[in-house]
């Protein structure tokens, strides 16, 4: 088998370097570097710069490596943000060049980019490290989804799991009977059961070898994967294939496999769908994965002991998992793995599961909705409801089946409130202009934000260079886009900071801060995500002796993220967060997380932006807006959605200074922002929010809500955690509370019996596991008492 023996080039360090600075005019200091059976060295040149020379093997394809510059290149046109190498450019044209070695052989000679970081195996993994592997491999698998090359097909490759029963006549080379009997069985099953079935699954080109050698980490803060690297394995094969082998080695322990190979998975599923059918071969495919180091470990123990064999440390690791695998069975872990990946248990779904039939009248909606906007624009419930009237908290469907809400935020102070539903009835018969002829209403609604804000004195006067100018537009994204415009324009900088799958709104530039939005995993190149401050599920969890400040290891990922854009060149403008960090999982976040995460964007040189479109105007109770839970004052406030409860309204709120700064480089003026029918809304929403006392009604009920929501956690197991603040409220829902494996699919299945109960909830998170609650906040504690009722009667038909 090609490779069985290794035969890695031996060439000394002056030859290499000569070889280099002859054909790619660079000099410097070289280190050698671990291969299987290529030649690898790292090279810092005379400018400080690293580059990984690379000498292939000399039984190497020459199309293979070409396979691999043409996949570098193409990965930077589809998703430049991935950490992958680049080549370098010979002299004389082209990316690979031939050094002879003194026997007579001649290999082939390439250059890449060195990247940063330190190897997965050389670091402690944090808990959601399987996870974070699997989101980061479907976007690597997404971004060569549509790049071909001939020498990627066809490959007789050593590690290619379709290749290994060729292994079955090398079993006899274990030692103990144990293991010769497990790897008989598996490579048999895979060779008469398996196979047959790969063939009409994905196929496409296919990294082939991730692994904790083949993935960097900063050693600083190893949940960031710094760097994908040696592509030596790429061919074109099953997608499951990528994904089960990286499951595969990440299992280090015999007693995690399961949740390993199960947190992997959902990763990936979270940014690539699989598909029923492809998890149906993970076990499987799983299982051969594990056997090939062992296998090929002892082959070449016994047939080339004098080659170096790095791998041999593995042998009783991969066996160990592999015995710990099978103890758990392909149909256990072919349970979990749909659990997690949001598919019924059962291969069949039960009557109970299969949702009511649709009413005529809405069926015929659906039919004309499907025609004019979009075959699978997304609907809530299934099947999907029929809405015509709403009122305070409720809503009623065509047949006059009333529904408690607790998922719009739109109408804050209640559907159809009356007092903002006559203000804007007022207004609309009177007048409605755009703002650039004077008029009352923008200019009392701007100084009673502003007021809120802290920016105006009870006299109007301003406090100083705070939050007391306005900038009206329509929705909470042209907002977030106006506060980026300006935030440019004022830094200078072209960077931006957000949290880890946010989301901000629809824009273009405000699409590139909301990683939620992306379907690929992609992340735009002048944009860094910072890690969730989530103490449950995100990379730090708890604490103690051994890391007593949540806030500040989390907060260190900023140092991180603004490092990463100054060696691509770019000062950071601003860093944008939504205050309830809502999409992250509706989060309880640790104090002084944000007061350190405001402090380093500001040293270096960009202003921070809090998105109030969720959290603000009371839904967190306590404080009109959510940032002042946080104990921040943001350089610029953005709101949206229930600034006119569903009318369109979106405004920025910063300091003169930075208005200033940005009128003076842009001119701005939008026609239907501020116009008095908008302003009249605003107006009486905080009328609305004055007068019924709401903000304190939302951290009362919220409270209330919560605990009730926190006492059904000893009655149902698969309540792991409640949080949130106020009428933000997040229920995270998984399979084991002590693996806390995401139960993807009890929560979509949770909406539907919601919906039956009467309750509308909604779901969030990049795992699909968390229940959203946020009502209206009129919403009262005899509302929550029917929510909580209701939660608990769809938790027990599970």
């Amino acid at each position: 088998m090609k490779f069985l023996r290794a035969e890695a080039p031996q060439f000394s360090l002056a030859e290499i370097e000569a070889a280099v600075t002859r054909d790619f005019g660079l000099s410097g200091k070289l280190t050698p570097l671990y291969s299987e059976r290529d030649q690898n060295f790292r090279l810092t040149d005379t400018r400080q710069r690293d580059w990984t020379v690379k000498v292939a093997n000399a039984e190497e394809d020459p199309g293979v490596i070409a396979c691999q510059i043409g996949a570098f290149a193409h990965i930077a046109k589809v998703d430049p943000g991935l950490p992958v190498p680049h080549p370098r450019a010979a002299g004389k044209g082209g990316h690979v060049t031939e050094i002879q070695h003194a026997n007579g052989t001649t290999y082939r000679l390439y250059m890449l980019s060195y990247l940063p970081g330190v190897i997965v195996e050389n670091v402690k993994r944090p808990p959601d490290m399987p996870a974070r592997l699997g989101q980061m491999l479907a976007r690597l698998g997404r971004a060569l989804r549509d790049y071909t090359h001939p020498a990627a097909h066809g490959r007789n490759l050593l590690w290619d799991l379709r290749q290994a029963p060729r292994f079955l006549d090398d079993v006899r080379r274990l030692e103990r009977p144990e293991d010769r009997a497990l790897a008989t069985g598996i490579l048999s099953h895979l060779r008469d059961h398996v196979l047959q079935h790969l063939g009409p699954l994905r196929h496409q080109l296919i990294h082939g070898d991730v692994n904790e050698h083949n993935l960097l980490v900063n050693p600083q803060a190893s949940h960031e994967i710094t760097g994908i690297i040696d592509f030596g394995d790429i061919i074109h094969a099953p997608l499951v294939q990528d994904v089960a082998n990286l499951a595969a080695d990440s299992m280090i322990l015999p007693q995690d496999v399961l949740e390993t190979l199960c947190s992997t998975i959902a990763g990936y599923h979270a940014v690539t769908p699989l598909t029923e059918a492809e998890i149906a071969l993970i076990f499987d495919l799983c299982s051969a994965r594990l056997l090939l180091a062992p296998l090929i470990n002892r082959w070449r123990q016994q047939e080339t002991p004098e080659a170096p064999g790095y791998m041999q440390g593995y042998t009783e690791t991969c066996l160990a998992a592999c015995h710990a695998l099978q103890q758990i069975g392909r149909d256990e872990a072919t349970r979990m793995l749909r659990q997690v990946c949001g598919l019924p248990a059962a291969m069949i779904a039960t009557t109970a599961d299969k949702p009511a039939s649709i009413a005529p009248a809405a069926a015929t909606i659906l039919r004309r909705r499907r025609q004019v906007l979009g075959s699978s624009l997304a609907l809530f419930y299934d099947p999907p409801l029929h809405l015509v009237k709403g009122e305070g908290v409720w809503l009623s469907d065509a047949a006059g089946r009333r529904y408690l809400d607790c998922y719009n935020n739109v109408p804050h102070v209640g559907h159809c409130h009356p007092y903002v539903a006559e203000a804007i009835i007022n207004q609309v018969r009177q007048l409605n202009t755009n703002t650039r002829y004077l008029g009352e209403q923008v200019v009392e609604y701007s100084e009673r934000l502003a007021r809120s804000l802290g920016g105006l004195g009870p006299d109007g006067k301003s406090v100083g260079n705070q939050l007391s100018v306005c900038a009206f537009v329509n929705s909470g994204s042209e907002a977030n886009d106006i506060a980026w415009r300006m935030a440019r324009a004022w830094s200078g900088g072209t960077g931006g900071l957000t949290m880890e799958y946010a989301y901000h709104g629809i824009t273009e530039a405000i699409d590139a801060f909301s990683p939620a939005n992306s379907t690929t995993g992609s992340i735009a190149p002048h944009i860094r995500t910072l890690a969730a401050p989530d103490p449950y599920r995100g990379p730090y969890r708890g604490e103690s002796a051994g890391q007593p400040n949540l806030a500040a290891l989390y907060a260190a990922d900023a140092d991180q993220a603004i490092a990463s854009l100054a060696r691509a060149g770019l000062k950071p403008a601003a860093f944008m967060v939504d205050s309830a960090f809502m999409t992250n999982g509706v989060l309880e976040v640790m104090p002084g997380y944000l007061q350190q995460v405001f402090a380093k964007v500001r040293a270096a040189g960009g202003l921070c932006i809090a998105d109030e479109v969720q959290s603000g105007f009371g839904r967190m109770g306590g404080s009109m807006w959510g940032h002042r839970h946080h104990g921040v004052t943001p350089d610029i406030v953005t709101i949206g959605k229930p600034a006119g409860n569903g009318h369109p309204l979106g405004v920025v709120i910063t300091r003169p200074e930075i208005m200033e700064r940005f009128l003076a480089a842009s001119s701005f003026f939008s026609t239907f922002g501020g116009n008095n029918v908008s302003s009249a809304a605003g107006l009486a929403v905080l009328d609305v929010i004055e007068h019924e006392h709401l903000v304190e009604n939302a951290a009362h009920t919220g409270a209330y809500f919560k605990r009730g929501l926190a006492k059904l956690m000893e009655k149902h197991e698969v309540i792991g955690a409640v949080r949130g603040t106020g009428l933000a409220i997040g229920v995270e829902l998984v399979l084991d509370r002590e693996s806390r494996l995401p139960a993807r699919h009890q929560t979509q299945r949770l909406l539907n019996l919601m919906r039956d109960e009467g309750v509308l909830i909604g779901s969030e998170g990049i795992l699909g596991n968390i229940l959203k609650i946020r009502p209206p906040i009129v919403f009262q504690k005899d509302h929550a008492d029917i929510a909580v009722t209701a939660l608990d009667h769809a938790l027990a038909r599970l």
